[in-house]
């Protein structure tokens, strides 16, 4: 089960890059075929959703409630977003200063922080995502405070509420482009369409648990069709830019792209472990990729812009973009594989004995 989400996580870590990088234009003469799947790599996050919603339950299911329990819950998850984050954060203030890239009007207090702000001043332009899943460990840690049954009915009760202000708000205009600075923060953040996909992502891990092993097959047929779905609604009903993945359709993302995101994921909960022992072997190693996908999504939009600015000094501009991309694509997994290990992995396991000391071991 882990392994497969594992697995998972790399590639949705992987499609977001590989979004970012057709952004930039590196892929301008590939097939119109991997344009397309390129094009819909911001599902990746939504992927990245479920998984975390996923996780969220499966790691306090069986907590038992009090206020040292969530406390420490959200001490641990907040760093370890922290943890991940700052340095990579360090990293890019001093490289873009270096090359001359650093935005003037960029905020660095909710680019370090992670709080509710304009997101478009922020010094990377992904970390928005941490800013939402920042606010659902809080979420998780105010439902800790609850036995489990009461538990999982608060935050059936948040998720309805939400939904319910979601239909509201698409209803009333709210997410059209007219209304959008007129937009307050609990329609932007506080309620957005996409924090329903944690929720969505908590849940899934429930009833998986709850309705027993199920045949993994059914649930990608539901991922194919859902994406399909998805990819019409895109395509045919998205009028206002950027598309599906801009802040004006996110009611459609989060109804098609999220349930498409939720299937797969289900999938990958019951996918069974392979027969063979190589194969197992192969899973397993495949999986340990998962642990670098953090770092591959914070990192890979400093490594596209010193890329980019590389291959202008060095006068490789004539390269094939896409040649010079796959390039940077491995560049960018070699590169977070080193910063999990030699930064990322060592400052948050060392947060972690420092929380354990201050509370306790962990419940």
């Amino acid at each position: 089960m882990i392994q497969t989400i594992q697995m998972l996580r790399f590639a949705a870590a992987m499609w977001v890059a590989v979004y970012h990088a057709q952004l930039w234009g590196w892929f301008p003469h590939a097939p119109q075929w991997l344009q397309t799947i390129a094009a819909g790599g911001y599902a990746g996050v939504d992927i990245f959703f479920v998984i975390s919603g996923v996780i969220m339950a499966l790691g306090t299911v069986r907590s038992a409630p009090g206020i040292r329990t969530a406390s420490q819950f959200a001490l641990v998850r907040f760093g370890r977003i922290y943890t991940g984050w700052w340095p990579v954060m360090g990293i890019s203030l001093l490289a873009l200063t270096a090359i001359g890239s650093l935005p003037a009007n960029v905020d660095l207090l909710p680019s370090a922080l992670l709080y509710p702000s304009n997101f478009s001043l922020h010094i990377s332009n992904v970390i928005w995502t941490l800013v939402y899943e920042l606010y659902f460990y809080l979420l998780v840690a105010a439902g800790l405070l609850l036995a489990p049954p009461w538990r999982q009915r608060a935050m059936a009760a948040l998720a309805g509420g939400i939904a319910v202000l979601v239909f509201y708000f698409w209803c009333t205009g709210r997410y059209a482009p007219s209304a959008f600075d007129r937009a307050t923060p609990l329609v932007w953040f506080y309620a957005a369409p996409l924090v329903l996909e944690f929720f969505a992502g908590y849940f899934l891990y429930l009833l998986v648990q709850r309705l027993g092993r199920q045949h993994w097959g059914w649930w990608l047929l539901a991922a194919a069709v859902l994406a399909g779905m998805a990819a019409y609604v895109a395509r045919f009903h998205s009028p206002h830019a950027p598309g599906m993945s801009g802040f004006f359709h996110w009611p459609e993302r989060a109804l098609w792209v999220g349930s498409a995101a939720v299937a797969l994921v289900g999938a990958a909960l019951l996918a069974p472990l392979p027969r063979s022992r190589r194969l197992r072997s192969l899973q397993h190693r495949l999986a340990c990729l998962g642990d670098y996908s953090f770092a591959i999504y914070l990192l890979h939009p400093l490594v596209f812009v010193l890329a980019d600015r590389a291959l202008q000094a060095l006068g490789w501009q004539a390269l094939p973009r896409a040649g010079a991309a796959v390039a940077v694509l491995l560049l960018l997994a070699t590169l977070a594989a080193l910063y999990h290990h030699a930064i990322e992995r060592p400052l948050y396991q060392a947060y972690r004995r420092q929380i354990a000391r201050w509370l306790g071991p962990f419940a």
